[in-house]
């Protein structure tokens, strides 16, 4: 009970912590005297934004539907938006996105499934999304000169992809040599309690994730794109791509939930090399925001009420 305390005042703290990063970007901006540029809006674009939003949570409800069959558990599209969907807020309101694996808690109790195999199709959607935006993201060192707190951002994403990479690809032998210590433990009582295995996916399969996954982060450049054309501002799509790639990372490395503050703060200061004036490319950030991870928020807590009630309902 103490950890799980612990736990969920350390993410309060530090999601207050982005609200007050927030609230001084916000401040130092201007924005605040300047709310008239949120009127200024292209109206018919920024919809058309949204529809791109809508289509990119559409694939990465398609990608769970996919990995669903590949795991031996086919879902309907109806039954894969439902524990997709519900995902998204789980996630985003935790640390690291480590609420993600209410996913595997879900298709374990809902549809019996073992929660290893939920939590290997979990790694499969994080890590190959994480891959291929560090990927993009090494494109800076190309195009644009970059600061030492970036390099360092960059590495620390290394670092945990290799980390996934090695835990995930020799789980087997991890597992193998800490068998030695866990059988020690007072509430193992045989060694078949130790007898753990992850399913993995073929080459072919992790292509498909690849790709479904590439297609649903490329409609969140287009997206972001869109939003600076509908406040009157064309601005080279790669690079956009490229900072708003390493804005998401730093995000996650910070481990604030929503990555919220650092997320709008890291952006805001990437949109300004594009020649876009601080106040205008916050309120860009904050109108992008407002489509994309808070609308996810949104119907995400309205999912996960509804995938609690399906769970309830099987239990009882």
């Amino acid at each position: 009970m103490h950890t799980r305390i612990s736990r969920k005042n350390l993410q309060w703290v530090l999601f207050i912590v982005g609200l007050l990063i927030l609230a001084f970007f916000l401040y130092s901006s201007g924005l605040f005297e300047n709310l008239d540029v949120f009127l200024e809006i292209n109206i018919g674009l920024f919809f058309i934004a949204f529809l791109v939003s809508v289509v990119s949570i559409i694939l990465k409800v398609f990608r769970w539907h996919y990995l669903s069959r590949e795991y031996g558990q086919p879902l309907t599209l109806y039954e894969a938006s439902v524990v997709s969907i519900s995902g998204l807020f789980f996630a985003n309101i935790t640390p690291g996105k480590i609420g993600d694996l209410y996913k595997a808690y879900y298709m374990k109790k809902r549809y019996a499934m073992n929660f290893l195999d939920g939590a290997s199709m979990i790694f499969y959607e994080r890590f190959y999304e994480l891959l291929i935006l560090f990927a993009v993201a090494m494109l800076v060192f190309v195009l644009v000169d970059i600061d030492n707190s970036m390099i360092l951002v960059l590495l620390l994403a290394l670092v945990i992809l290799m980390g996934l990479y090695i835990l995930y690809s020799k789980f087997d032998l991890i597992f193998g040599l800490a068998k030695k210590f866990l059988i020690r433990l007072p509430y193992i009582e045989s060694q078949e309690d130790l007898d753990i295995h992850i399913s993995k996916i073929d080459k072919r399969a992790i292509f498909w994730v690849i790709v479904i996954s590439f297609a649903s982060i490329f409609l969140e450049f287009v997206r972001l794109w869109i939003v600076t054309l509908a406040f009157g501002f064309k601005v080279d799509f790669v690079l956009l791509s490229v900072f708003f790639c390493l804005s998401i990372i730093i995000g996650l490395v910070s481990q604030i939930p929503l990555g919220v503050g650092v997320m709008e703060g890291s952006l805001t200061f990437f949109l300004e090399k594009l020649d876009i004036p601080s106040t205008i490319a916050l309120a860009i950030v904050i109108a992008d925001r407002v489509i994309s991870m808070y609308f996810a928020l949104f119907i995400g807590f309205i999912f996960s009420k509804l995938s609690i009630d399906e769970m309830t309902g099987v239990e009882s």
